[in-house]
Formats: C-alpha cells, structure tokens, sequence
C-alpha cells in the first residue's frame, strides 16, 4: 500500500491514458459544460458545438481534422490543468479500485 505521505506519481502524455486517474479526470471534463465551454472560449475551439450542428457541418468538421484536433487540445489543457494540480489524496482516491464502475 502506498505511503499517503509520499507524493504521487502523474503521468506525461501519453503514458497517462493508462492511469486511472487521468482517465476519469478526462471523462468528469468532457461531461461538465462549463469545463468545455471555458476551453472553447480560452482556446477558440468549438468542442460544446460538436454533435449539436447539421450532418452535413458535421462531416465538414470530421474531414477537415478539426475535432481530432481540438480533443487533442482538450486533453492537454484537462492533464495540465487539472489532473497535474489535483491533489494527492484525489488521485489516490481516483486510483482506488472500482472507481468509475458499476457496482454489480
């Protein structure tokens, strides 16, 4: 068992896909619209747009890269700020076996 004295490790990208804790960080982000909506506003992306435009605006994004692009920056902007700066004891936490799943 980890020493809660000792700091915890973080991950870079993209060694952190494997961390539990970046994963549900990246997923509570993606689901919370103010987290998105400051991202696009701080960035100039369009990440809150994305599934609410026409199919055929769609297909225009999907073609021209932008939306690989901009989730891309989104995770970035998630793994620096958020999941470097979290504390501790929320990573440990986050790590925790059966975090983010279904109790059966």
């Amino acid at each position: 068992m980890a020493d809660a004295a000792q700091p915890v490790e973080r991950l870079p990208l993209p060694a952190a896909y494997t961390d539990r804790a970046f994963m549900a960080c990246l997923g509570a982000s993606i689901n919370t619209p103010e987290i998105v909506e400051n991202f696009d506003r701080l960035h100039g992306c369009s990440l809150a747009q994305i599934g609410k435009g026409k199919p055929v605006e769609q297909m225009i994004r999907d073609a021209a890269g932008n939306q690989v692009e901009q989730l891309r920056k989104f995770t970035e902007f998630v793994h620096d700020g958020i999941y470097m700066r979290v504390s501790d004891d929320a990573i440990r936490a986050l790590r925790a076996p059966g975090i983010g799943r279904e109790a059966a």
